[in-house]
């Protein structure tokens, strides 16, 4: 018994002994690793801390027509005790129905054009200032600031794509060039200078741009319903209530056009404008309501020339009488004697190149002006009149 437990404890010493080298041998392996994994990871940190950051990628160059758009044009001058007057071109991208639109904000927006636009490569010669000071110490105008050849031309138009001006693009400046005394868009002050990028000096002016109309149409029933599409997206409805807001477009393949009124506040009815693909008429549909037939309002008649004279009456007193000229072509003759005016003649009337008048008259027959002295004179004579035999030599107002 003695033997056999002397037996056991040995065996139990050298099953310890054996074990505690076995985990002190797996110790000290798993320790190695973590070690090895460690130096591992601080050497690739250390080489990533110490190798060349990667290169940004490089930034997208513009083109020519995005350098255009991605800036307003800026100009200005102060006048001594009127302030500052601001100018700006701003060109939109490509619209699928309006094309390229711009507008024109100048003398702080209070002449504004808006139409649509080419960039071409076109050399443009121009001879301008870079301020206004340079332009007002220069007499004699020969000591131009900014003197040189653009490589491209903006051609502005009108929305029926007849040409209203040229100015220059070189990528960083747009050069406004043209000749004050026959430039279409212009301000006193706005032509010939160099307009550069806004940097923000500009934000408030160009935060005040006005809508131009592109469209106009009024109810062919009722005057008073009229609708305004404008060049930026915006549009005017006055058909029941005033409703301003958005639109959006899409043309058909016969030319007409489709405009989606979308109301800025939502309690106002949308609706729709489909315009003829001649442009001079349209249909409005108000959401839920029966369509309206519109029509472009015919143009305000204005009086383009006047004439003016006397004539004896059978009451012995003298009528004035009075010939307008109206800018729809036609013409009305009224007298005037004791306060009581009447209409005794009208018809149509032209002027040629020479300032020679032909009236085209009802009851007098087909008249025509003289040159008198410097003054332009008509001979005008209608028998029978409620005022009797009238006979006078009119002058040109």
């Amino acid at each position: 018994m003695k033997k056999n437990r002397i037996a056991a404890i040995v065996i139990l010493a050298v099953a310890m002994i054996f074990g505690i080298a076995s985990c002190s041998k797996g110790a000290s392996s798993t320790t190695s690793s973590t070690a090895k994994e460690a130096a591992a990871a601080t050497t690739a940190a250390s080489s990533a801390a110490t190798a060349p950051a990667a290169a940004p990628a490089p930034a997208k160059e513009l083109t020519i027509d995005e350098k255009l758009i991605a800036d307003q044009w800026c100009y200005k001058f102060s006048a001594e005790g009127y302030g500052d007057f601001a100018f700006f071109f701003k060109f939109y991208e490509a619209d699928p129905v309006l094309g390229k639109v711009y507008y024109a904000g100048l003398s702080n927006n209070r002449q504004n054009f808006a139409g649509t636009y080419d960039l071409v490569k076109e050399p443009y010669a121009y001879k301008a200032y870079n301020t206004r000071e340079e332009e007002q110490a220069d007499n004699e105008h020969v000591n131009y600031s900014a003197v040189g050849t653009a490589e491209y031309t903006v051609i502005l138009k009108d929305w029926d794509g007849n040409e209203t001006g040229r100015m220059g693009f070189d990528g960083e400046k747009l050069i406004n060039a043209q000749d004050k005394n026959t430039a279409k868009i212009y301000a006193s002050g706005s032509t010939p200078f160099v307009y550069n990028k806004n940097t923000g000096a500009f934000d408030q002016t160009i935060a005040g741009e006005m809508p131009i109309p592109v469209f106009e149409y009024v109810a062919d029933d009722d005057v008073t319903s009229t609708v305004q599409v404008n060049h930026n997206h915006t549009y005017t409805d006055l058909v029941a209530a005033m409703v301003e807001g958005k639109w959006a477009a899409t043309q058909a393949a016969d030319g007409a056009i489709t405009f989606e009124f979308t109301p800025n506040d939502s309690s106002d009815t949308p609706a729709t404008l489909v315009v003829a693909a001649d442009k001079a008429t349209a249909v409005y549909t108000a959401k839920g309501e029966d369509p309206i037939n519109m029509s472009v309002p015919k143009p305000a008649v204005t009086v383009e020339h006047t004439f003016e004279g006397t004539s004896p009456t059978s009451y012995g007193k003298d009528a004035t009488l009075v010939i307008e000229c109206l800018s729809d072509g036609t013409f009305s003759l009224k007298g005037t004697v004791f306060g009581q005016t009447m209409e005794f003649d009208k018809g149509t009337w032209s002027v040629n190149a020479a300032h020679k008048f032909t009236f085209n008259c009802d009851k007098a027959g087909t008249l025509e002006s003289a040159i008198v002295g410097r003054e332009v004179h008509l001979v005008y004579k209608q028998g029978g009149t409620a005022l009797g035999d009238l006979s006078s030599e009119m002058v040109h107002k």
